[in-house]
């Protein structure tokens, strides 16, 4: 596992995932903004990484175990979208009391959501990839125009508030962008969250460093790694 902590707190929290960035990269980055200590272990994408995932898997207390979990003192979380909701309580990057702020967030954690699963049908479709792409990307380039009208003027979903929902919103949408950057650039509210949120004080270092230089793969589908069909039921 490639192991490393954060140390500028007291307590440590310990993330756990697949080095691959996928659902893991959006609590990472809230771990990283929070400036607390934290451990980021990451299971290998390969045989022997399954093979150490799966003697464990049963053996950590969890009630619904799975990948990633979140190891918090005596919380222990399974599932993505829960450990990011906890992270965002813990840290204050919620919305707040205000309705209307709480199903804004909600609406867009949804949509975000989407925008990433339908990016990954795509990608995992191997043998229908080439074929399905041109409406994959007259599809997606409509629902980024939604969203980024619905975002609107910014810089974040709530205008200054900083929430977890840019986490996410930054983390699927710069997934998208590696594969049809000419398509998301059109999104200009968008494209400007993105930026101030590489331009977030918290983590200016961590985007400078050589580590988010050499950012692993959105997915490892390697000949060393297990099958796609085997990954996809293990790694959500």
């Amino acid at each position: 596992a490639v192991v490393s902590t954060q140390s500028t707190g007291s307590m440590t929290l310990t993330l756990c995932y697949w080095d691959v960035r996928a659902m893991g990269e959006i609590p990472r980055y809230i771990l990283r903004y929070s400036g607390v200590n934290w451990t980021d272990d990451r299971v290998p994408v390969t045989k022997p990484g399954l093979a150490r995932w799966m003697a464990q898997k049963f053996n950590q207390g969890f009630d619904l175990p799975n990948l990633p979990y979140l190891i918090d003192g005596d919380i222990k979380i399974t599932q993505s979208l829960a450990i990011i909701r906890y992270l965002a309580r813990k840290f204050g990057l919620v919305p707040g009391d205000n309705e209307q702020d709480i199903v804004r967030c909600e609406m867009i954690e949804q949509e975000t959501t989407d925008l990433r699963l339908a990016f990954q049908d795509l990608c995992l479709d191997v043998e229908n990839y080439e074929e399905k792409t041109p409406a994959y990307l007259d599809k997606m380039e409509k629902k980024l125009e939604i969203l980024d009208k619905y975002i609107g003027e910014g810089p974040f979903v709530l205008g200054e508030k900083l929430t977890y929902v840019d986490f996410m919103v930054y983390e699927f949408v710069s997934q998208i962008k590696k594969f049809a950057p000419d398509r998301v650039v059109k999104a200009e509210n968008i494209e400007r969250l993105l930026q101030h949120f590489q331009e977030l004080d918290q983590l200016q270092v961590y985007f400078s460093s050589e580590e988010f230089k050499n950012l692993v793969p959105i997915n490892d589908y390697t000949p060393d790694s297990f099958s796609c069909e085997h990954f996809l039921g293990l790694y959500e």
